[in-house]
C-alpha cells in the first residue's frame, strides 16, 4: 500500500473537486432540461463547498496549491 503525505493527498483531492465542478458547472450550463440544470448547478456547488474546505485545510497545515 502506498504511504500519502498530507501534501499530497490534499493536493489530489483539490484537483479532483476542482475537475469534478468544471464539470458539473458545463454541464449546467449545456442542459436544455430545467431539472438536469438545475441538478448539475446543486452538484457544482456541492463541489466548490468542497473546494473551499480543502484550502481551507491547505491554509491549515500551509500546504501550497
Amino acid at each position: 500500500m502506498a504511504e500519502w503525505t498530507m501534501e499530497e493527498v490534499l493536493r489530489l483531492a483539490l484537483r479532483h473537486e476542482t475537475e469534478n465542478f468544471a464539470e458539473y458547472k458545463k454541464a449546467s450550463e449545456e442542459a436544455q432540461n430545467p431539472a438536469i440544470r438545475a441538478m448539475f448547478q446543486f452538484l457544482a456547488d456541492e463541489e466548490r463547498g468542497h473546494i473551499k474546505l480543502i484550502r481551507d485545510k491547505m491554509a491549515e497545515f500551509q500546504v501550497k496549491e
